[in-house]
């Protein structure tokens, strides 16, 4: 019987990442790209932590090859996931299918803060 190659962990060293200004799509926003094939080789998905300022937003975005997940750490943000529109807040766990145009519209006064999941990772990252 063959044994199954065990897959091996890594740590990424992001400290010295650099927050990203205002990405594509995106108004009065950082990003932190802290996983990604560039910084931790391997990685065969994306992890951000992006912070939305109240004024900002994520304006229409559609990826043809990747999935999309959101996890909001702070503050509210309505959703445009296709033709649906969803009130997302702490705690809550957002999929957005590939090929779906998605968007999120600032609620209140406070950051949006998410963690950002890309699977399969970008081209972008060479």
């Amino acid at each position: 019987m063959a044994e199954a190659t065990a897959a091996r962990g890594k740590v990424c060293r992001v400290k010295d990442v650099e927050f990203k200004a205002n990405p594509p799509k995106h108004e009065v926003t950082r990003g932190w790209p802290l996983v990604n094939p560039k910084s931790c080789p391997g990685a065969q998905l994306e992890f951000h932590i992006t912070e939305i300022q109240p004024e900002g937003g994520a304006l229409d975005d559609l990826h043809e090859k990747e999935d999309h997940v959101f996890y909001v750490l702070s503050g509210r943000a309505m959703a445009k996931v296709g033709d649906d529109d969803f009130l997302v807040e702490q705690g809550d766990a957002l999929y957005v299918p590939k090929n779906t145009v998605h968007n999120f519209r600032i609620q209140g006064g406070e950051v949006f803060r998410i963690a950002v999941v890309f699977a399969p990772a970008r081209d972008i990252w060479g």
